[in-house]
């Protein structure tokens, strides 16, 4: 058992809903019983508030809804027994006060919601116990030796008859630290906890929790889905609009995807470029040249003659050239005019 920094207790602030009960006289006040001294359980242990260290000015403002623009009234006298109380007086101007006023001379059943933050905190470790408010409080727990009330304010939750504590209805319990974390031989605390548990003692934190995750899974899906349309190539955009609303296809994957798609395509194309194409036209080919009838007396004087070998370099060249010439079909250019 320990004095702990506030900021490291489990709980910083506190809404305490309890029943108002109406003045029997022409005051036209209220009272309320804001705390009774009994310990709350909590998910993490018990908490409990110290009555006798319980501090408040005598006039503190009365709100509608917790909401400063909605006054209702003010406290006249806070004071403790066995208790903690709070007495007031209606506003006789504003609408919020002519309002939860006539309501409740009607039968409605407001409570008085209380906030209440630490000022000093006492951590009760496990297998532990401390006296207080008159009983005995095992551990785990924490208890609030010193707090402070700072605001009242009617709110529409019906009033509890069998106690005058119907809910911690809003509260601040940060996640704990590695002290708080473990026992006095040094071992991990297990924190076990359900949904019921949550859903009865924190509905405020599940809702903040399920809100979150849905924002954050929204967010998710909407970087995803934007990843998967920046792939899109011409021609694919049907792809990745599918791939995109398929809620599970990522970005890389899209990629990959269309790139093979992409690429069965243009083989595709390929193959019917191929069957579509005109077959290619035949170069004909130039005709050989007639050779000249072989005549052995010429063969044999080209053959000596090594002007003529290297003039016309083989036989039957210098024979289709003799068969031109003796056709006149050779016309010889010596350079000179007049030739």
């Amino acid at each position: 058992m320990s004095e702990i920094d506030v900021k490291n207790a489990r709980c910083t602030a506190l809404e305490i809903s309890a029943p108002v009960l109406l003045a029997q006289d022409e005051t036209g006040g209220f009272e309320i019983e804001a705390y009774t001294g009994a310990a709350v359980d909590r998910w993490w242990g018990k908490l409990a508030i110290d009555v006798s260290g319980i501090q408040a000015k005598q006039q503190i403002p009365i709100f509608r809804g917790h909401n400063s623009d909605a006054i209702v009234g003010w406290s006249q006298k806070t004071w403790k027994d066995s208790s903690f109380r709070v007495a007031g007086k209606f506003s006789g101007s504003t609408d919020a006060a002519k309002e939860a006023k006539a309501l409740a001379m009607e039968g409605f059943p407001w409570q008085a919601s209380i906030g209440v933050r630490p000022l000093k905190v006492l951590s009760i470790d496990d297998k532990a116990s401390h006296e207080i408010n008159g009983a005995t409080l095992d551990g785990p727990a924490e208890v609030w030796t010193e707090s402070e009330v700072f605001e009242v304010s009617f709110v529409p939750l019906g009033a509890d008859d069998k106690t005058s504590i119907a809910t911690f209805s809003k509260f601040t319990e940060p996640p704990p630290s590695d002290s708080q974390n473990t026992n006095p031989e040094g071992k991990e605390k297990k924190m076990e906890f359900t949904l019921e548990q949550l859903e009865t003692d924190a509905p405020d934190l599940l809702k903040q929790i399920q809100d979150s995750a849905r924002a954050d899974g929204a967010e998710a899906e909407r970087n995803r889905i934007q990843a998967v349309l920046a792939q899109a190539l011409p021609g694919h955009e049907k792809l990745a609009e599918t791939l995109a609303f398929d809620g599970k296809t990522t970005g890389p994957e899209a990629a990959v995807a269309i790139l093979n798609a992409e690429k069965e395509l243009r083989k595709t194309k390929a193959d019917e470029f191929k069957q579509d194409a005109v077959p290619p036209v035949k170069t004909p080919q130039e005709p050989e040249k007639p050779k000249a009838p072989a005549d052995p007396a010429n063969a044999d004087e080209f053959a000596k003659n090594a002007g003529l070998v290297e003039e016309f370099g083989d036989f039957e060249t210098y024979a289709a050239y003799k068969q031109a010439s003796e056709k006149g079909l050779v016309r010889i250019l010596t350079g000179k005019k007049g030739a």
